[in-house]
């Protein structure tokens, strides 16, 4: 699917369909885009699937944004959903996660481009060596020992490792995890472990996540921060008063390492089972203005949920297909190529 949008897109861009779709008049809507790690997919040991853009690549989405969008502040963008301000045509640009490579690639690209971005750091995480069930589980299934990876919880499956890539194998094996029925994160990794004959990675392997001098540079640079929770748990998971406590915990440690208010937030995972009702309650309870989901969606005037801003994550997508996307984007308020 996704060569067949590519070479469509570099059609549309050969014919002029993409300059004409830039040159109309946009509608009023907040388009949220959402990031991972800026990088080279190759040169990771972890998941490569989260990976969105080289840093070539974002620079020069950032720069496209600059040209045909008005990109918002978190500020602004929060002003609009809770109905402040009036809608305008308008790009909000998110990072979830903490990744170093935000720090390192990201913001230097960000701060030449005088744009500003969010970004969503799973506190539990910041500043330290540990490393996220995402990459624990990537690692452990690029360095099996046998073609048949087996699993026996949360459900039987099993997965040849000789007729899938490995991106897909590793895409396999993390939607069960995410699973609702996956309670136990540790009985899951040892059955995985069991399962795939593979070990787990070296305690000195790579750094993976900022720290909290690296995010102060980054604020005082003009970027803006929120709420990830504090474990990076899949919310709807959990029982309520877990999931308010993820929350608390996170917004407390933020505002004391960043010395700001901390208005939003960003539900791990983001798809539809991944938070619910109570954890929207639990969100407004625990003090946030505003929460973030990972599905895709136009937020426009007078359909807005503000415990529910919608993004569209960003895929290392070829330029042509970005730029009508974007095109597309801004003028429907609906399409999303």
């Amino acid at each position: 699917m996704r060569g067949k949008r590519d070479l469509l897109a570099g059609l549309s861009s050969a014919m002029g369909f993409t300059s004409l779709c830039e040159q109309l008049s946009k509608r009023p809507s907040l388009i949220v885009l959402n990031y991972h790690r800026i990088g080279t997919p190759d040169n990771t040991q972890y998941d490569p699937g989260v990976f969105s853009a080289t840093p070539e690549q974002f620079e020069r989405q950032v720069h496209y944004l600059k040209q045909h969008f008005e990109i918002v502040t978190l500020d602004e963008a929060v002003d609009m959903v809770r109905g402040k301000t009036r809608f305008r045509s308008s790009v909000l640009l998110t990072f979830d996660d903490g990744y170093l490579d935000n720090y390192q690639l990201a913001f230097p690209i960000l701060r030449s481009a005088g744009v500003q971005a969010t970004f969503f750091l799973p506190t539990a995480f910041i500043g330290t060596g540990r490393l996220p069930w995402w990459d624990l589980i990537a690692y452990i299934v690029r360095n099996r020992r046998r073609s048949i990876v087996r699993l026996t919880y949360p459900q039987a499956n099993e997965f040849d490792g000789d007729k899938l890539e490995s991106q897909e194998l590793i895409a396999r094996v993390l939607r069960v995890y995410k699973h609702r029925d996956m309670k136990d994160h540790q009985r899951f990794i040892d059955d995985l472990l069991e399962g795939s004959g593979s070990e787990l990675p070296a305690e000195d392997g790579e750094v993976c996540f900022m720290d909290w001098r690296q995010a102060r540079e980054m604020q005082k640079g003009g970027m803006a921060f929120g709420s990830h929770t504090h474990n990076h748990e899949v919310l709807n998971k959990l029982p309520p008063e877990q999931q308010y406590e993820e929350l608390a915990r996170s917004r407390e440690v933020l505002e004391q390492e960043l010395q700001l208010p901390i208005t939003t937030l960003a539900y791990p995972v983001g798809g539809k089972a991944a938070f619910s009702e109570e954890t929207q309650k639990a969100a407004e309870r625990s003090g946030y203005l505003a929460a973030f989901s990972h599905y895709g969606g136009f937020n426009l005037a007078g359909s807005i949920r503000p415990y529910n801003v919608q993004r569209f994550g960003v895929d290392q997508q070829t330029y042509p297909r970005f730029r009508l996307q974007m095109a597309l984007g801004g003028v429907s308020g609906s399409v999303w190529f």
